[in-house]
């Protein structure tokens, strides 16, 4: 073609024409028009320059919304025949400040379940190949951390349905996970905080020691009546005349006797 097509007798390769000394009929199919030109692509390599022509003139080039970086095109972009699927991190690592890219917008970022935090992605997230096996360094929580602000069944582990009734024991103050669970790797760890819990309505001994109940953990249990040969069967534990804190024997919120 170009014997013609030279710029003389016929028109040539503009300004903004891809650099380089193929022939026309190497990417130009139709003998009636210059479009739908096709680059074969199939020797090119991620070691090839694709910026040289992918510069957003001479063919497409990176978006408005592409990731920030001065990579080669050829790092992520695997592909020969599209630019999907790339795929980066291979050369990054989790003290990398992920956000600049994962925000929503260049990449995915945040969803509307995450836990609410103003951390960075590599606080939590250690993998570089998957959002998954995230774990929150939880060594800084205090038994004054709102547990329940992530730990609330949607974005992080919530409380069973045979949880014990901790709103009894709370007599009016705020009870948080860590007032009974002492360890920040597992909740089998853990020591009751009976608070201000007196029992006998301000926070039933029974709901959670009486034989019968279903509720998680290693409490002792027994009837109301196991001493009724003592008088009349109370109304609650701590009503007997034996257990404290209305009763006389034991440490209270400790011990029975």
């Amino acid at each position: 073609c170009s014997n013609c097509h030279n710029g003389g007798s016929a028109t040539g390769k503009t300004s903004s024409h891809i650099q380089t000394s193929a022939s026309c009929e190497s990417c130009h199919k139709s003998t009636s028009t210059w479009s739908g030109a096709k680059t074969d692509h199939s020797t090119f390599n991620s070691t090839t320059n694709c910026a040289s022509c992918h510069n957003g003139s001479q063919a497409t080039g990176k978006t408005a919304t592409h990731i920030s970086t001065t990579a080669t095109c050829g790092t992520c972009h695997k592909s020969t025949s599209s630019w999907t699927p790339a795929k980066f991190h291979s050369n990054v690592s989790v003290v990398t400040g992920c956000t600049s890219c994962h925000n929503g917008s260049m990449a995915t970022g945040k969803n509307s379940s995450h836990i609410a935090t103003a951390s960075s992605c590599e606080t939590c997230h250690k993998s570089t190949t998957s959002w998954g096996g995230a774990k929150a360094d939880h060594s800084t929580f205090t038994t004054a951390t709102n547990c329940a602000s992530c730990h609330n069944g949607s974005q992080a582990t919530g409380k069973p349905s045979n949880h014990i009734p901790e709103s009894q024991l709370q007599g009016g103050s705020t009870l948080y996970c860590k007032n009974c669970h002492n360890s920040t790797t597992s909740w089998t760890v853990v020591k009751m905080n009976h608070n201000n819990s007196l029992g006998n309505g301000s926070g039933w001994c029974k709901s959670c020691h009486v034989s019968g109940t279903a509720y998680l953990g290693d409490m002792e249990k027994k009837s109301l009546s196991h001493e009724a040969k003592k008088g009349t069967v109370p109304t609650d534990c701590s009503m007997s005349g034996c257990h404290r804190p209305l009763g006389k024997k034991g440490s209270a919120y400790s011990n029975w006797d």
